[in-house]
């Protein structure tokens, strides 16, 4: 499958990300710790409601980002959390917005493409938030993000290698249009980031900082910040 949708060199990585993301996941014990199911990997053909979509090669696959990374990555934007939306484009079973929820963002939303993955992340929002206030801060959009309007709030938006290049080409496209209708501070953090490229260019952000070394993708990010 990973030979048909992505090619060989994706195929090459399969049994080392699979190591790769286990030994993480027990190190961590995100989990373990707070009662949630969102770790391992997932690929879309693994996912039914996914599986015509899947031959477009533009949806990767499902992995949770380490918890330590992304309070890293919030930490280092100079922000008051309460002050912006935080929003995760790709957000899976929901880790990146359990994370989130720590920093007092106003709100919290998350776009997945997935219908039984954004009824894993609500079910771990549900474990994890013991009061109705508390839920109520999340937003969960299950739809393509390619069709997602951003809010007209100052923003913090996460993605994690979500989809190929022709989406993250659109999903930014509709990012910067919503800046000239509604100029703000937004953020946006990119990890894996296979396609920065779109983002150097852009005539409406700029890179703040990033971190982490080519040989490990899956833990190297970039910051940027619009201009505005």
């Amino acid at each position: 499958k990973s030979v048909q949708y992505y090619g060989l060199l994706a195929a090459a990585g399969y049994v080392f990300d699979h190591v790769r993301v286990s030994r993480a996941e027990r190190a961590e014990r995100f989990d373990e710790r707070y009662g949630t199911m969102t770790a391992g990997k997932l690929y879309p053909w693994q996912l039914p409601d996914l599986h015509e979509a899947a031959v477009s090669g533009e949806i990767l696959p499902y992995e949770a980002t380490p918890a330590w990374l992304i309070r890293d990555i919030i930490r280092s934007i100079p922000i008051t959390p309460a002050d912006f939306t935080f929003v995760d484009i790709g957000s899976g079973k929901g880790r990146m917005l359990l994370v989130a929820s720590e920093f007092s963002f106003s709100r919290i939303v998350g776009v997945e493409i997935s219908q039984e993955l954004n009824d894993i992340a609500a079910a771990n929002i549900q474990r994890r938030s013991n009061t109705a206030t508390a839920r109520s801060r999340y937003d969960l959009r299950c739809m393509n993000a390619s069709q997602y309007e951003f809010e007209n709030d100052p923003l913090v938006v996460f993605l994690f290698n979500p989809f190929g290049r022709d989406t993250f080409d659109t999903v930014v496209s509709r990012l910067e249009a919503s800046l000239r209708r509604h100029p703000r501070e937004v953020y946006v953090a990119y990890l894996n980031p296979r396609f920065e490229k779109r983002l150097k260019r852009s005539p409406v952000f700029r890179r703040l900082h990033g971190d982490g070394s080519r040989l490990r993708p899956w833990r190297r990010y970039v910051v940027y910040r619009s201009m505005n």
